[in-house]
């Protein structure tokens, strides 16, 4: 499946739905969308909906882990949310689920 993005604001808060397999060739698009939310102004929350994703690689997940400190950094939230079994296994193999989905911050990305 092509990598896309569909990007929604809904009040205080941006929403970004990518579809496809986040990996070594959708990262860099991927990192690309999301520094940019991140620096629009006049919203407190970031969420990325993952249920059109079926696979993430470690190189995407170091791209949610950078959006999430580069969101924290300018004080706003950030969370992924409505991810499939595969997302949720990397997410607890890593120990990032709590960190990444709105959870306590985990050790090392206060």
């Amino acid at each position: 499946m092509e990598f896309g993005c569909t990007i929604g604001r809904h009040d205080d808060r941006v929403v970004i739905v990518p579809e496809g397999d986040i990996d070594a060739g959708s990262a860099a698009a991927l990192r690309e969308i999301l520094r940019q939310a991140v620096e629009s102004p006049g919203f407190a929350q970031l969420e990325v909906d993952l249920h059109q994703v079926s696979f993430l690689d470690s190189i995407g997940l170091g791209v949610f882990v950078a959006a999430h400190r580069a969101a924290r950094a300018r004080g706003i939230a950030f969370r992924l949310r409505d991810y499939g079994p595969v997302v949720r296994m990397l997410l607890q193999v890593t120990n990032l689920e709590q960190t990444l989905t709105g959870g306590a911050a985990g050790p090392g990305l206060r």
